[in-house]
């Protein structure tokens, strides 16, 4: 891979990628002042009264007396000078507030996509080796069956086995790992399952579907006319090709996930950055609300150009255009 070419490539993605932001903060402040709701209501409580002149003072303060096209333009300064304003709800920073939760929610996830491709590799590779045996039944219909149920349908399945029913798991809660790990393990299991095991479930798919495709082609049939065993032509050969579709479906994986644990964190209280725009969207925390979803968005981007990246790293045969 030559490296005026990768640096190239750098530049074009990453003049795409500042469009796609630019369009994405636009989504996001029209979403949001749109949801129904009065941002100053919210901020002085359901029993909250005042004067005409103290609301005045405190949309002066919020800066939502001017348009809407100057409250954009404003933001989209602040943002640029690394300034995303205060939270409406406590008056913390803003990037104070998201910085507490990302850590919370990369736990989620790590762990969520660790489980999933433990199992889903070589339930995956093996599902295709042994095509429309009884175990490759039984993993499509396991894959079909968990793509088809929603995330906070198992959530709930597991919170009434495991908590309601066994009582060996918390409902719902988070402590971090460093004040309590046993708890924070024991809070992490059933949104981590939740999570997994969609993610089990749709990598098994791409990868019985990537290993079919691998092990049909020419090398790998010559690799088995050498004589060489079956286990170093599938999981050595055969898998550096299928790490390719695998590292990009993980990569868009991540990204999703991390806006879209929103209901799974709220169903089991894990107080992630899901957790966090689900409760700042019903309080129109204006500024926290625009910050996590532009931060996941720039999180977003910067994944897929990596793994766009990584694509040529590992197979010179795809170019970076």
């Amino acid at each position: 891979m030559h490296r005026s070419s990768v640096l190239k490539y750098i530049i074009k993605r990453a003049a795409m990628a500042v469009i796609v932001l630019l369009l994405v903060t636009v989504i996001i402040f029209i979403a949001i002042r749109l949801a129904p709701g009065d941002p100053i209501k919210n901020q002085l409580g359901p029993y909250g009264e005042a004067s005409e002149e103290r609301i005045e003072a405190i949309k002066r303060q919020l800066g939502l007396d001017k348009s809407y096209v100057m409250q954009y333009l404003l933001w989209l300064k602040s943002c640029f000078q690394g300034n995303f304003g205060l939270s409406l709800r406590n008056g913390q920073p803003v990037i104070e507030v998201i910085m507490q939760k990302i850590p919370v929610s990369l736990e989620l996830i790590t762990v969520s996509l660790i489980f999933a491709l433990l199992l889903a590799i070589p339930l995956g590779i093996l599902a295709a080796i042994k095509k429309d045996s009884v175990f490759d039944q039984l993993v499509s219909i396991f894959s079909t069956s968990f793509l088809a149920f929603p995330t906070f349908g198992v959530g709930l399945i597991l919170m009434i086995i495991f908590a309601v029913k066994l009582k060996i798991l918390p409902a719902n809660g988070y402590i971090p790992f460093s004040e309590n790990p046993a708890m924070n393990i024991k809070l992490l299991t059933m949104p981590a399952l939740s999570l997994g095991l969609f993610e089990l479930a749709n990598f098994v798919r791409f990868i019985r579907s990537d290993t079919l495709e691998v092990i049909n082609s020419n090398y790998i049939r010559t690799a088995k006319a050498k004589g060489l065993p079956k286990s170093k032509v599938y999981f050595k050969h055969a898998f550096k090709n299928i790490l390719v579709t695998l590292i990009t479906v993980v990569g868009l994986e991540f990204g999703t996930l991390l806006g879209g644990t929103i209901i799974v964190e709220q169903l089991f209280g894990w107080s992630g950055l899901g957790w966090l725009i689900y409760q700042s969207v019903g309080n129109r925390d204006y500024p926290v609300v625009q910050t996590a979803v532009l931060f996941i968005a720039v999180a977003f981007v910067i994944i897929n150009t990596i793994i766009d990246i990584l694509y040529a790293a590992i197979d010179p045969r795809i170019k970076l255009e």
